[in-house]
Protein backbone atom coordinates (compact mmCIF):
# COMPACT_ATOMS: atom_id res chain seq x y z
CA UNK A 1 0.00 0.00 0.00
CA UNK A 2 1.33 3.41 -1.01
CA UNK A 3 1.49 6.08 1.66
CA UNK A 4 0.55 9.55 0.40
CA UNK A 5 0.67 12.79 2.37
CA UNK A 6 -1.16 16.03 1.60
CA UNK A 7 0.18 19.25 3.08
CA UNK A 8 -1.70 22.56 3.29
CA UNK A 9 -2.07 25.53 5.62
CA UNK A 10 -3.92 23.72 8.39
CA UNK A 11 -4.82 20.33 6.92
CA UNK A 12 -8.58 20.80 6.97
CA UNK A 13 -9.65 21.18 3.34
CA UNK A 14 -6.99 18.67 2.30
CA UNK A 15 -8.45 16.27 4.86
CA UNK A 16 -11.60 16.05 2.73
CA UNK A 17 -9.55 15.63 -0.44
CA UNK A 18 -7.39 12.95 1.23
CA UNK A 19 -10.51 10.93 1.97
CA UNK A 20 -11.68 11.21 -1.66
CA UNK A 21 -8.26 10.18 -3.02
CA UNK A 22 -8.19 7.18 -0.69
CA UNK A 23 -11.68 6.15 -1.87
CA UNK A 24 -10.61 6.53 -5.52
CA UNK A 25 -7.60 4.27 -4.85
CA UNK A 26 -9.83 1.32 -3.85
CA UNK A 27 -7.65 0.57 -0.85
CA UNK A 28 -4.28 0.78 -2.62
CA UNK A 29 -3.29 4.03 -0.89
CA UNK A 30 -3.27 5.36 2.63
CA UNK A 31 -3.77 9.12 2.33
CA UNK A 32 -3.31 11.56 5.21
CA UNK A 33 -3.38 15.35 5.47
CA UNK A 34 -1.31 17.63 7.68
CA UNK A 35 -0.74 21.32 8.13
CA UNK A 36 2.57 22.86 7.08
CA UNK A 37 3.60 23.23 10.73
CA UNK A 38 3.35 19.51 11.53
CA UNK A 39 3.95 17.47 8.36
CA UNK A 40 7.67 16.89 9.09
CA UNK A 41 6.70 14.78 12.13
CA UNK A 42 4.90 12.31 9.82
CA UNK A 43 7.17 11.77 6.79
CA UNK A 44 8.48 8.29 7.71
CA UNK A 45 7.57 5.79 5.01
CA UNK A 46 5.73 8.32 2.85
CA UNK A 47 5.88 7.49 -0.89
CA UNK A 48 4.78 10.92 -2.11
CA UNK A 49 3.86 14.37 -0.77
CA UNK A 50 1.25 16.58 -2.43
CA UNK A 51 1.17 20.28 -1.56
CA UNK A 52 -2.01 22.37 -1.57
CA UNK A 53 -2.10 25.17 -4.16
CA UNK A 54 -2.28 27.84 -1.46
CA UNK A 55 1.20 26.92 -0.14
CA UNK A 56 2.92 25.81 -3.35
CA UNK A 57 5.55 28.50 -2.69
CA UNK A 58 6.88 26.05 -0.06
CA UNK A 59 7.59 23.32 -2.67
CA UNK A 60 11.38 23.94 -2.81
CA UNK A 61 11.68 23.79 1.01
CA UNK A 62 9.58 20.62 1.24
CA UNK A 63 11.50 18.94 -1.62
CA UNK A 64 14.78 19.74 0.13
CA UNK A 65 13.62 18.15 3.38
CA UNK A 66 12.37 14.77 2.08
CA UNK A 67 13.55 12.02 -0.27
CA UNK A 68 10.20 11.17 -1.92
CA UNK A 69 8.50 12.91 -4.88
CA UNK A 70 6.82 16.23 -4.01
CA UNK A 71 4.21 17.89 -6.27
CA UNK A 72 1.66 20.66 -6.11
CA UNK A 73 -2.00 19.66 -6.35
CA UNK A 74 -3.56 21.11 -9.51
CA UNK A 75 -5.80 24.03 -8.43
CA UNK A 76 -8.61 22.88 -10.73
CA UNK A 77 -8.70 19.45 -9.00
CA UNK A 78 -8.26 20.93 -5.54
CA UNK A 79 -11.03 23.49 -6.00
CA UNK A 80 -13.69 20.89 -6.78
CA UNK A 81 -12.17 18.21 -4.51
CA UNK A 82 -11.63 15.84 -7.46
CA UNK A 83 -10.03 12.91 -5.63
CA UNK A 84 -10.12 10.65 -8.69
CA UNK A 85 -8.10 13.10 -10.83
CA UNK A 86 -5.53 13.62 -8.07
CA UNK A 87 -5.32 9.83 -7.59
CA UNK A 88 -4.59 9.40 -11.32
CA UNK A 89 -1.81 12.03 -11.09
CA UNK A 90 -0.27 10.16 -8.15
CA UNK A 91 -0.32 6.86 -10.07
CA UNK A 92 1.29 8.52 -13.11
CA UNK A 93 4.07 10.06 -11.00
CA UNK A 94 4.85 6.93 -8.99
CA UNK A 95 4.96 4.73 -12.11
CA UNK A 96 7.27 7.15 -13.93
Amino acid sequence: MKKIMLVCNAGMSTGMLAKKIQEASNGTMEVSAYGEAEYMDHTDGVDMILVGPQIRHLLPNIKASVSCPVQSIAPQHYGIMNGKAVYEEIVKTLKG
